[in-house]
């Protein structure tokens, strides 16, 4: 038995049987698998790596981050911002805590602003009427001298008592019209050019008799009999006198003087 067996090895090996393809082919043909086994490994390996790199970076933040520690996880605790110097706060939600610009951790309620406190209401207020102004009357004199000739502007300013008016009968008083003038409201006035010669103006038919009105006002206004023309030169002293009433039915007086060089 072992003698036929070597002379069948024998004839094998004399006679190989014919090839089935071209050696070339067959060369080729396991190069090219071996190429696509390689490819599919590469390819393999490469989606490993990717899967790697995707659960690394779910668990890592940056270049010094751990990976995360298994068990039962911490609690979770908010850092607080500085504190800022708006006044609206802006919320947010860290975990389960909720956080401010203000660093005031928690639920936040809204801040009513504080006003000036209101006086109270128990006690009782009284509003005292404003003074009434005193009565009183100024003058102001300005005059102008052109060689002898003198042109004189007066104001008449302040508080008087408004005289009534003296009925035709005269047995009683009323009240003057509404658009009097400050002055017509006076009871007249005298001026002394300090020559000699003397002019004015009268007050009417009024009295300070029962007269309560009171009146604030100014007028300005220039001599009517002007200009006055001086005969020879030398110093002057004009006198100006506006008489009114004060609240005793009292005539009172204001005067105001100048003087006057001239050339």
């Amino acid at each position: 038995m072992p003698d036929e067996l070597k002379d069948k090895f024998q004839q094998l090996v004399a006679d190989p049987p014919p090839p089935t393809a071209v050696p070339s082919e067959a060369v080729f043909a396991k190069v090219r698998t071996v190429r696509r086994r390689r490819t599919a490994g590469v390819a393999v390996l490469a989606a490993a790596a990717v899967a790697a790199i995707a659960v690394a970076g779910n668990n890592l933040t940056d270049i010094n981050s751990t990976p995360p520690v298994s068990g039962t996880p911490g609690p979770t605790i908010a850092a607080s911002a500085p504190p800022s110097s708006t006044s609206n706060a802006t919320t947010g939600t860290v975990g389960t805590t909720k956080t401010t610009k203000t660093g005031t951790t928690g639920t936040t309620g809204s801040v009513q602003p504080t006003g000036p406190a209101k006086p109270s209401s128990s006690g009782t207020q009284t509003h005292n009427p404003p003074a009434s102004p005193p009565v009183a009357v100024t003058v102001s004199l300005l005059p102008r001298l052109t060689g002898r000739s003198l042109t004189m502007k007066v104001t008449v300013k302040g508080t008087l008592i408004s005289p009534l008016g003296i009925e035709g009968d005269g047995s009683s008083g009323v009240e003057l019209p509404g658009d009097t003038s400050f002055l017509n409201r006076t009871l007249g006035t005298t001026y002394l050019y300090g020559d000699g010669e003397e002019s004015g103006s009268d007050g009417g038919a009024v009295t300070c008799t029962g007269a309560k009105k009171r009146v604030t006002s100014k007028e300005t206004y220039t001599l009517m009999d002007g200009p006055h023309v001086y005969k020879k030169a030398g110093t002057y002293t004009f006198k100006y006198t506006v008489q009114y009433c004060g609240t005793k039915n009292q005539t009172l007086k204001a005067t105001k003087t100048a003087q006057i060089v001239v050339p």
